[in-house]
């Protein structure tokens, strides 16, 4: 008779070749300026490379003590690879499409023509953001008080994100009259509030392994 004792860390170790692992990010929920629920999952394509992909939706409240509430989602596709034999350590490509509407109440250009308004109106209007973005990222995962089927991971990257701007209003040729300004804007805004800039995300995520 043979007996085989397997120890903990070993039995931890192993828990991390998953085949199918479902993801969340808690802390999306208290975010102030984009408050979102986001779920993904992560499936194993071999030993060191897997694809997974996350889905929010933001929900609307206000933001900065403005009553500006926001409603809309985002995908994010990812394709991950692990660097080591531990499958601890991971580098990911991620695509991300998100589609955003706010509600405002802010002065609006009228007969606008490339972007030059011939008077302004104060008026209720949806600014609508659709944003493409493609990042690199790095990160590592470990096991959540030692279990074999939870995991947390921290991830932070860099990438060029393109946004557009659009207005949703009854009226025809209107525009905004301000425009944020942007971190990292690399290329120059048009009228149209349209441009590239660098992006650098970063954040956490728990992982419960399925099997």
């Amino acid at each position: 008779m043979v007996f085989q004792f397997t120890t903990a860390q070993e039995t931890i170790k192993k828990s991390n070749d998953y085949k199918l692992a479902v993801r969340f990010n808690p802390l999306s929920l208290f975010d102030p300026v984009e408050t979102n629920l986001s779920v993904g999952i992560d499936m194993k394509l071999r030993k060191k490379l897997s694809l997974g992909g996350d889905v929010a939706v933001y929900i609307a409240r206000n933001v900065y003590a403005q009553s500006r509430p926001m409603s809309g989602f985002y995908v994010r596709p990812t394709l991950r690879w692990y660097s080591n034999n531990r499958l601890y350590m991971f580098t990911e490509l991620v695509l991300m499409y998100k589609h955003t509407a706010r509600k405002e109440n802010d002065w609006l250009g009228m007969d606008c023509v490339n972007g030059v308004a011939a008077y302004e109106k104060f008026t209720q209007y949806k600014e609508v953001r659709d944003v493409f973005d493609l990042s690199f990222r790095a990160g590592m995962r470990e096991n959540l008080f030692q279990s074999e089927n939870w995991f947390f991971e921290f991830y932070m990257g860099i990438g060029l994100r393109q946004k557009l701007h659009s207005l949703k209003y009854n009226e025809k040729n209107t525009c905004a009259t301000t425009a944020a300004g942007e971190f990292f804007n690399i290329l120059n805004q048009n009228p149209s509030g349209n441009f590239t800039t660098l992006s650098i995300p970063a954040g956490m995520r728990l992982v419960w392994v399925l099997q």
